[in-house]
């Protein structure tokens, strides 16, 4: 959904009783970051919760090798490392192997509904995480329960049915942001995620 709207079908959009609010743009516009931010004013008058998906990069090169999940809380562990550092049976994406044993015992006990004036952060519903059957499962359980805030990619080359599922509900809002819009939508999305939270 395009965020160029004007004030009155933003306050349409706005009274709407949404209860996920998704973010996607492309790789490396900038949307873990935003999330981060968006987690840190959150905190202040809400109780958040979830995971952010990070970058890992070499010390000595530093080119990207993978990536890691952290929950808010500080649990870390390994999502995705370059293929020839993990064990070859895990399964792949791009060249990456995919840590799906550990993925799933970190994150999907945090995938169960809690009070309504909580909020779920899932960054990202991606592909690796995806690979998860687990992890579809909590999620596919859990979705339209809690208030959720989560992000997806812009473009995937498969179709996930529960993906597919959250985009096109009418209780779901998305905003796309750009390099051109990033810094600047902050505000209409914490707006939009109070405004959930209040009518949840």
């Amino acid at each position: 959904m395009s965020l160029a709207f004007g004030c009155k079908t933003k306050k349409l959009l706005m009274d709407k009783n949404y209860d996920t609010i998704l973010l996607t743009g492309p790789p490396g516009v900038g949307k873990t970051t935003l999330v981060k931010k968006i987690c840190d004013e959150l905190r202040m008058s809400h109780k958040v919760y979830g995971f952010i998906t990070e970058e890992v990069r070499s010390e000595q090169a530093f080119t990207r090798i993978g990536f890691d999940v952290v929950t808010l809380s500080g649990a870390r562990c390994i999502l995705a490392r370059e293929q020839s550092r993990m064990n070859d049976r895990m399964p792949i994406v791009g060249k990456y192997s995919v840590n799906v044993s550990d993925f799933e015992n970190l994150i999907v006990p945090l995938l169960c509904p809690k009070s309504k004036k909580d909020l779920l952060i899932i960054d990202e519903i991606g592909t690796m995480e995806l690979k998860s059957k687990r992890f579809q499962k909590a999620l596919n359980d859990v979705i339209h329960k809690t208030p959720i805030f989560a992000t997806i990619p812009c473009h995937s080359h498969r179709k996930n049915n529960i993906l597919e599922h959250i985009k096109s509900s009418p209780a779901t809002r998305i905003f796309e942001i750009t390099k051109n819009n990033r810094n600047i939508v902050q505000n209409d999305i914490v707006n939009c995620i109070k405004n959930m939270l209040r009518k949840n």
